[in-house]
């Protein structure tokens, strides 16, 4: 086992334990719920101002498509929490395409997602289209560099919290963010 104690060690062990029943799953979801809700939280603030899911709501339909995801093999807590940004992310995208079909292109907001990594990408539904394939594109090439994106961006993380959860220095994260927004940059101007 590595040097992991305390909470965070719990949370690696509770994740590797092959399932035994709810009372491991509730204790689990007790420990992951603070961070997931604060994840969540910074998502919701790249959000338009009268975006209408909460961040407990985001938590809870994660929870709901995690929850078939229990039964994997996590490799530790950072695994776990990476995965759970990204399906975070994705119940954003998926409401925001609800909500844009409901309105059919009414209402659409203006306001941009982060611009020093998305110039002129707009935070709608087809924004976050450009912008999740632009990711893919990019995680194709260098799959590092693309999770520094998703963890800053959607997942609301800083630097050091980024250098921490991928097991990397801060300037390597600095470096990647760099590098994915060059590199976005080509992608997005490309298309």
């Amino acid at each position: 086992m590595s040097d992991e104690s305390g909470e965070i060690g719990e949370i690696t062990n509770l994740l590797r334990q092959p399932e035994d029943g709810a009372s491991a799953g509730d204790r689990l979801w007790a420990l992951v719920y603070p961070e997931l809700r604060r994840r969540a939280g910074n998502l919701i603030r790249n959000e338009r101002s009268d975006h209408t899911l909460s961040p407990t709501a985001v938590v809870s339909e994660a929870y709901v498509r995690l929850a078939s995801r229990m039964a994997h093999e996590w490799e530790d807590r950072s695994h776990f929490y990476n995965v759970a940004s990204g399906i975070m992310r994705h119940v954003l995208i998926d409401h925001a395409r609800r909500q844009r079909a409901e309105k059919r292109g009414g209402g659409a907001s203006k306001r941009e997602l982060d611009e020093s990594i998305f110039p002129s990408v707009r935070a709608d539904s087809e924004g976050f289209r450009v912008a999740g394939r632009a990711l893919e594109i990019l995680a194709e090439e260098h799959a590092r560099a693309a999770l520094v994106v998703t963890l800053k961006v959607f997942g609301g993380l800083t630097i050091p919290e980024i250098a921490s959860e991928v097991k990397v220095a801060e300037r390597t994260v600095k470096n990647d963010w760099a590098l994915a927004r060059d590199r976005l940059a080509e992608i997005l101007t490309a298309d």
